[in-house]
């Protein structure tokens, strides 16, 4: 009688076991996607990259204009990361264009339309 009482609890616990890691391989897989998906729609974010080619300007000059790091503006370029809204302001006074000329509203906007 023991050892059935021992092979229910064992199967109990392979049961769990199993539910456990399927919960976490789905989990996982979901952060990842979001993730995924919150990058794609950064990447598409802002036009700054765009707008220095037109002035015929790189990211050195941008970044001397705002005395801000090389490396910080080269991810902004890069939409790897967004500046804040306020330096967003300055780089559209440094470039001399309105802010709406460095956001990528349209291609947000549908972005957000299909999901």
């Amino acid at each position: 009688m023991s050892s059935s009482k021992d092979w229910s609890f064992n199967q109990i616990l392979a049961y769990l076991w199993s539910f456990l890691s399927i919960s976490a391989f789905v989990t996982i897989n979901f952060c990842n996607f979001a993730v995924k998906q919150q990058k794609s729609i950064m990447a598409k974010l802002n036009r700054i990259r765009v707008v220095l080619a037109e002035r015929d300007l790189n990211n050195k000059w941008l970044s001397d204009k705002l005395g801000k790091d090389p490396a910080t503006v080269s991810k902004w370029v890069t939409n790897t990361t967004q500046p804040s809204l306020e330096t967003l302001i300055a780089i559209a006074n440094a470039l001399e264009v309105p802010v709406q000329a460095l956001v990528r509203q349209e291609e947000f906007n549908q972005e957000k339309k299909v999901k």
